[in-house]
């Protein structure tokens, strides 16, 4: 009980931080904007981060948690399956399938995921050691594993350039609903997300999955196309 204030604090500063580093990036959020907005003393950065920089990465570790949580579950026992059993294609298939679904639902429904979505663009954009965290903790593990399930069911090398290319544009469709959201609402006509939407959204992306399948005739072994001249 005695740890609860302490713990206290350092969530609500997390979450300040979340929310300014993400709307204005790490120079332009002031350490005394971030403590006012989190109700606490500014040297409570120093003490619980020891500095702005340790906020910063607490921060990415904090959304790559969530990211894992909420992901977690469904690919630990995929990757269970694919170490104890050659996956089918039309398992592959499916267990595609869910992952998206999984990240739609997290991304789509979860309104935290905007403040999310501020921080790890400002991320991509402009790579700082914050973003080892998000990519090592938050998003390696569904690249890989996604990158496995792909080349199962385009019959690729496993670990190749064009599964796991596969396995970022696969992410990248169902990313846009965040990162993209102002073009998609004014694309499709729409007021909010809520369930219908999602149904909407969860059904084109089955029918790009449907799409899925193994690479044409005349690729090359990671899906590139030969010239079929000698070199």
């Amino acid at each position: 009980m005695a740890n609860r204030p302490t713990q206290q604090t350092r969530s609500r500063l997390i979450e300040a931080g979340l929310d300014l580093f993400g709307r204005f990036g790490f120079e332009g959020a002031g350490t005394r904007a971030i403590a006012d907005a989190a109700g606490v003393n500014l040297a409570a950065i120093k003490y619980h981060f020891g500095s702005k920089e340790g906020l910063y990465n607490a921060v990415a570790e904090y959304i790559a948690g969530q990211i894992a949580a909420h992901m977690g579950e469904a690919g630990n026992r995929l990757q269970q399956e694919l170490s104890s059993a050659p996956l089918h294609p039309d398992s592959a298939r499916r267990a595609i399938t869910l992952l998206l679904e999984g990240l739609t639902a997290l991304l789509v429904s979860n309104p935290a995921t905007e403040g999310w979505a501020r921080f790890i663009v400002r991320e991509q954009m402009s790579p700082s050691p914050a973003f080892d965290i998000l990519y090592e903790r938050g998003m390696s593990q569904n690249i890989a594993l996604l990158s496995r399930l792909v080349a199962v069911v385009c019959r690729l090398p496993q670990g190749g350039a064009q599964a796991r290319l596969g396995a970022l544009i696969l992410i990248g469709q169902v990313l846009v609903f965040r990162v993209a959201r102002a073009a998609v609402m004014r694309a499709m006509g729409w007021q909010e997300i809520g369930a219908g939407e999602r149904a909407e959204i969860e059904a084109a992306i089955r029918i790009s999955l449907a799409r899925l399948g193994p690479v044409p005739a005349g690729a090359g072994q990671d899906g590139t196309e030969q010239s079929g001249r000698k070199q």
